[in-house]
């Protein structure tokens, strides 16, 4: 598995950051958060602002294929550059490809609130970009298990699952097939909680990751 990257914005740095992840992650990630926060902005207005400041951390799990070529797990903070620029920043991991990224999902929470905690460091007066990549090298990876052996034939896809572990294994991978996962702590208006897309969101879903169901509308 490959160290932890980030990408967005940083308080201390006057434009757009990145270390660690590729373009092939960065460019769909990128044009996702840009059409959700235009889209958020037009459709909550005035309320924007202080919806996206008080908005939650949320981790995510994204699959092979939904933004890039490889499974990726992480952590995305609403952020705000040194003059002022709104943009979130996401720090994360791509998975190597026989790693289970349900595994990653229903395992511990020691790397997530590593990562949360790293990320809120960034919006202290005190933090600098220098401190925020050292801190990114102690990180580590989290852990996974490896993906259950499995092959397709016509329409069936067969599992080499032949005990109750291995099945709900299986059935969890099947899950995260072709999604994207997002959970976390919450926050003052969304409870915690686990939710699943097919691919990423909706740009005109993204207020929901702000408001909860406020931002329906």
């Amino acid at each position: 598995m490959s160290t932890a990257g980030f990408y967005g914005k940083l308080a201390s740095r006057g434009d757009f950051v990145s270390r660690g992840l590729p373009q092939s992650f960065i460019g769909p990630w990128d044009s996702w958060l840009a059409a959700g926060l235009l889209a958020s902005q037009t459709s909550l207005g005035e309320r924007w602002l202080d919806a996206y400041l008080v908005s939650p951390l949320w981790r995510f799990m994204v699959a092979p294929g939904v933004c890039g070529p490889d499974a990726a797990v992480g952590v995305v903070m609403p952020s705000i550059d040194r003059v002022g620029r709104y943009f979130p920043l996401t720090v994360a991991v791509l998975l190597e490809p026989d790693a289970d990224p349900a595994s990653v999902v229903g395992g511990a929470d020691g790397w997530f609130e590593r990562v949360e905690n790293l990320l809120l460091s960034t919006l202290s007066v005190e933090a600098t970009f220098e401190a925020f990549g050292a801190e990114l090298e102690n990180l580590g990876s989290p852990m996974f298990l490896p993906r259950v052996p499995s092959s397709r034939f016509a329409s069936l896809h067969r599992f080499d699952a032949t005990d109750p572990q291995r099945r709900m294994s299986a059935l969890a991978e099947s899950a995260c097939e072709g999604a994207s996962l997002w959970w976390g702590q919450g926050s003052e208006r969304i409870a915690p909680g686990l939710m699943r897309c097919q691919g990423l969101p909706a740009a005109a879903d993204f207020a929901q990751f702000l408001l909860g169901q406020e931002g329906v509308v």
